[in-house]
C-alpha cells in the first residue's frame, strides 16, 4: 500500500503525529481540488474538497474547513445549485468569523449577495452586499472597496437604477478623495456625470465635468482636458444650449492636433450648427473640409465630408441636393473597395451614406425606393465583413468573388424572393438614434412602410436610447449571474414590443405556424425577439413561426445551398477542453457534455467531448455530416485578427488552440467538393460575448457557414452555465424528428421549454438564420 506513496509525503507520514499527517494530506486536497475547480473539473473538485473537509472536521481545522466550503459553494454557485451554494457559503461565513479572519468574511458576504441575487432575493442580496462594503472600509482596503462600490455602481447604471448608482459612485468619490487617488477621483466623477446626462439633469453633469476638468488642469493632463471639454460640449448640446457648445467645439478645434480627433470634432460642430439652423455656417465647414481633403488626396476624408454636407442640406430641406451629394458618394466608396492597397475601415461612414439616401427617399415618399438602399446597404456591409467582392466589381481589388446568387437587387427582385419564400419579411433599419424605418413584406409581394419615432414611445421602463434597452436584455435575464424580479425583465422585454412589434402587429400573420422572418440591423441581432411580451402577457413566439436573416437577398443564396445539400452523418459535440481568448481559458459549459450525450442517444451517433473534440478530429468530419450540433462556444469577436470576427470553440491540445474561425470555416468554400460543407444544419448551441463588435461576431459565424454550403443556422445570442439547454436541444431534435420544419421545430420546442423553464434566459437566446425547411 505503501509503494504508491511518493517519497517525501512518506517520510512525512512517518514522523509527524496523526494530526500533522491528517493536516497535510487534507491541505494537499484542498490545494488540489482548487486546481481541479479552476481547470473546470468540477466533479473531481467535489469529490476532492469533500475528502479536505472530513480531514479538516477529523482534526479541528477550522480555517481549512472555512476555505473548503467556500470553494464547495463555488462549485454549487457554478452548476446553478445556489441554495446549496447560500449554505455552504454560510457555514464557511460563520467560521470566518469565528476565527477572525476579515477579509475572508467580505469575500463570503460577497459572495452571498452574488447567490442571493440569483434565487431573486435582491432585498437580501443587497443587505449582504452592504455588509461586504462596510467590512471593507473598516479593514483599510481602500481600492479594493472602492472598486467593488463602482462596479455596484455601473451595474445599477446598466439596469436603470440611476439613484442607486449615484448613492455607490459617491461613495467610491468620497474614497479616492480621503486616499487623495486621483484616478479614482476622475473615474468616479466621469460615472457621477454620465448618470446626471442619462437622467436629463445636464447642469449636474457639467458640473461633475468641471470638477475633472479642474483636476485636468492641475497635472497638464491635455488628453484628459480635451476628452472633458469634449464631453461638456456635448452636455450642452442635449440641453439645447448651442453657443455654449459651438464656442466649446471651435475651442477644441483650434488646438486639436490629431487628424482623426479634428475631423469627428468639425462633425460634431457642424451637427450644433445645423440643430441650432445655422445651416450656412455648417455647410461652410463641411465645404472646407472636403477641399482640404480633395487637396491632400483623401478619399477617405472625402467620403465622410461629402456625408457630412448631405446631413445639412437633408435637414435644411434640400432633398434634390442631399440626393445627388449621397448618389456621388456611392462611388467614393467604390473606389476604396477597388484599392487593393486600401487599410482604412470605411465601413462605418459607408453604412451612413446609405442610412442618410434612405432618409431622403423617405422624405421624398418614396419607401420603396428606399427599401432598395436598405438593401444594399446590408449587402456592401456583408460583403465588407467576408472579404468578398460583386461578381460585377473589378477583379483586381483582390477580394474574393462572391456566390452569383448575391447581387444588389432592385425592388421587383426582392419583392420576388418574398413571393418564393411564402413568408411574411419584416425589414428594420435603424435611422438616426431615435427612428426605426420598418417595411413589412407580404407572401404576396406587398410592400408596407411604416416609421417608428422613439421620441414618441410610451415609455413603460426609463430609456434613453434602444441600444440601451437592448444591452440591458441579457442583465435583465439573468444570463450575467444578476436576476431581478420577474416584472422587471418583462417590462423591458414589453418596451421593447412596444417600439418594434405593436406598429406593424397588424401587418404580421394570424396563424401561428406561418413563417415570419426578421432582418434585423446593428444592436437589433441581439434582440430576443422570440421573447418579446404583449400587454395580456403573450411572447411573441407563442404568436409566431419566426427566422432570421442578414439581406432579403441572401434568402435566394439559403435557397439554392438547401437544393445542394447531402452527407449522411449526424455530428455532436460537447463541452470541448476549452482553449484560451484574449490569454484566458473560457470557462467550462457545464451542461453541455450531458447534453451532447443526451443527443447522440437520441439521434443514434457518439458524442465526442473533452479531449476528443480537437480541431484536426473535427474537420475531417464537416463534409461527411448532414446535422452538426456543437454544445459550445461561439465566440462572438475576432479572435485571430483575421478580418472576419467569429469562432467556434473546439478542444485545445498542444500547439493547438482549439479555435475554428469563421475565415477557416468560408475557406471551406473554395476546396473541392467532396471537402465542402453540406449539412443541412449547424447548431451552436451557446454563444459568448466577445470584446469587439458581437452583432459582426453573429453575421461573421453564421454568413460563413452559409457561403460555405449551409442553408439553416441556429446560433445562441448568450452563454450560461446554468442554462439548461439540454432540455431545449434534445426537445428541438425530438420535433425535428416529426417534422422537418426546423422553424416550426425550434418554436414547438421554446413553447415547451418554457412550461418548464419559465424565465426567457433559457429558451429564447436561439435564432435560426436561413432557411427553415
Amino acid at each position: 500500500m505503501l509503494k504508491n506513496i511518493p517519497k517525501i509525503l512518506l517520510a512525512i507520514l512517518l514522523i509527524a503525529t496523526p494530526a500533522q499527517a491528517s493536516q497535510y494530506r487534507a491541505d494537499l486536497l484542498l490545494k488540489l481540488g482548487n486546481r481541479q475547480l479552476n481547470n473546470g473539473q468540477l466533479t473531481a473538485a467535489l469529490n476532492t474538497l469533500k475528502e479536505s473537509l472530513k480531514l479538516y472536521q477529523e482534526i479541528d481545522n477550522r480555517t481549512g474547513q472555512a476555505n473548503t466550503l467556500l470553494h464547495l459553494g463555488e462549485i454549487n454557485f457554478t452548476l446553478g445549485k445556489y441554495q446549496t451554494a447560500i449554505n455552504l457559503y454560510q457555514q464557511s461565513l460563520n467560521l470566518m468569523q469565528d476565527t477572525g479572519n476579515q477579509p475572508g468574511t467580505a469575500q463570503i458576504l460577497e459572495l452571498l449577495s452574488n447567490a442571493y441575487l440569483n434565487t431573486g432575493d435582491e432585498k437580501l442580496a443587497q443587505e449582504f452586499r452592504e455588509k461586504a462594503a462596510a467590512l471593507r472600509k473598516e479593514i483599510g482596503n481602500p481600492p479594493r472597496e472602492a472598486s467593488f462600490l463602482g462596479n455596484v455602481g455601473i451595474e445599477h447604471e446598466k439596469l436603470g437604477e440611476y439613484q442607486q448608482a449615484i448613492a455607490f459612485h459617491t461613495q467610491q468619490l468620497t474614497i479616492g478623495q480621503e486616499t487623495k487617488n486621483r484616478d479614482l477621483q476622475i473615474y468616479s466623477l466621469q460615472n457621477l456625470a454620465a448618470v446626471h446626462r442619462e437622467l436629463k439633469q445636464y447642469p449636474q453633469a457639467i458640473s461633475f465635468y468641471e470638477r475633472v476638468l479642474k483636476i485636468a488642469s492641475q497635472s497638464s493632463d491635455l488628453v484628459l482636458t480635451n476628452i472633458t471639454l469634449k464631453h461638456i460640449a456635448q452636455t450642452y448640446e442635449n440641453q439645447g444650449n448651442f453657443d455654449q457648445a459651438i464656442a466649446l467645439y471651435q475651442q477644441q478645434l483650434e488646438t486639436s492636433k490629431n487628424p482623426e480627433n479634428k475631423a469627428e470634432l468639425i462633425k460634431q460642430l457642424g451637427r450644433v450648427y445645423t440643430s441650432a439652423k445655422q445651416y450656412d455656417q455648417a455647410l461652410a465647414l463641411y465645404q472646407e473640409q472636403l477641399d482640404t481633403a480633395k487637396a491632400n488626396k483623401d478619399i477617405y476624408t472625402q467620403g465622410a465630408a461629402l456625408n457630412n454636407l448631405a446631413f445639412v442640406l437633408l435637414k435644411s430641406g434640400k432633398v434634390t441636393e442631399a440626393q445627388t451629394t449621397l448618389q456621388t458618394n456611392i462611388k467614393t466608396w467604390e473606389s476604396l473597395r477597388a484599392n487593393l492597397g486600401n487599410t482604412i475601415d470605411y465601413s462605418t461612414e459607408q453604412t451612413n451614406t446609405y442610412s442618410l439616401l434612405q432618409q431622403v427617399f423617405v422624405s421624398q415618399n418614396q419607401p420603396e425606393a428606399a427599401l432598395e438602399v436598405a438593401e444594399q446597404s446590408s449587402l456592401m456591409a456583408i460583403l465588407n465583413l467576408l472579404g468578398m467582392r460583386l461578381g460585377t466589381e473589378s477583379a483586381g481589388s483582390g477580394l474574393k468573388v462572391a456566390p452569383k446568387e448575391i447581387i444588389l437587387p432592385t425592388i421587383t427582385q426582392i419583392q420576388e424572393i418574398a413571393k418564393q419564400q411564402q413568408a411574411t419579411i419584416v425589414r428594420y433599419s435603424l435611422i438616426e438614434d431615435n427612428e426605426i424605418y420598418v417595411w413589412v413584406m407580404q407572401p404576396s409581394g406587398k410592400v408596407t412602410f411604416r416609421k417608428i419615432d422613439l421620441k414618441l414611445q410610451k415609455p413603460i421602463i426609463p430609456f434613453n436610447s434602444l441600444a440601451e434597452l437592448v444591452n440591458k436584455t441579457p442583465i435583465a435575464l439573468g444570463v450575467k449571474n444578476t436576476k431581478p424580479p420577474a416584472d422587471n425583465y418583462k417590462n423591458l422585454l414589453l418596451q421593447l414590443n412596444q417600439i418594434l412589434i405593436k406598429p406593424i402587429a397588424d401587418l404580421l400573420p394570424k396563424n401561428p405556424t406561418e413563417q415570419v422572418i426578421f432582418i434585423p440591423q446593428n444592436e437589433l441581432w441581439f434582440v430576443p425577439f422570440p421573447a418579446l411580451v404583449d400587454i395580456y402577457g403573450k411572447y411573441l413566439i407563442e404568436k409566431h413561426t419566426i427566422t432570421s436573416i442578414p439581406a432579403i437577398q441572401l434568402l435566394k443564396l439559403t435557397r439554392q445551398k438547401r437544393n445542394n445539400t447531402g452527407g449522411s452523418k449526424v455530428l455532436v459535440v460537447g463541452n470541448p477542453t476549452m482553449p484560451k481568448v484574449a490569454q484566458q481559458s473560457l470557462p467550462q459549459l457545464v451542461n453541455a457534455e450531458q447534453e451532447a450525450l443526451e443527443l447522440a442517444d437520441l439521434l443514434k451517433t457518439t458524442a465526442l467531448v473533452g479531449n476528443q473534440a480537437t480541431k484536426a478530429d473535427i474537420l475531417p468530419l464537416l463534409p461527411k455530416a448532414k446535422t452538426i450540433h456543437l454544445a459550445t462556444y461561439a465566440v462572438l469577436d475576432d479572435t485571430k485578427r483575421q478580418g472576419i470576427p467569429g469562432a467556434i470553440a473546439l478542444a485545445s491540445v498542444g500547439d493547438n488552440n482549439g479555435l475554428l474561425t469563421a475565415s477557416e470555416i468560408l475557406n471551406l468554400y473554395t476546396q473541392p467538393k467532396g471537402q465542402r460543407l453540406r449539412a443541412r444544419l449547424v447548431f451552436l448551441s451557446a454563444g459568448e460575448t466577445g470584446n469587439g463588435s458581437i452583432g459582426n461576431g453573429v453575421l461573421g459565424l453564421s454568413l460563413a457557414l452559409i457561403n460555405a454550403g449551409v442553408p439553416s443556422v441556429i446560433i445562441s445570442q448568450w452563454a450560461s452555465p446554468d442554462t439548461p439547454t439540454n432540455v431545449f436541444t434534445t426537445e428541438f431534435y425530438r420535433q425535428l424528428k416529426q417534422n422537418p420544419n426546423k422553424a416550426q421545430a425550434l418554436r414547438n420546442a421554446m413553447l415547451t421549454t418554457m412550461k418548464q423553464h419559465p424565465n426567457p434566459k433559457d429558451w429564447a437566446a436561439f435564432t435560426l438564420i436561413g432557411e427553415a425547411r
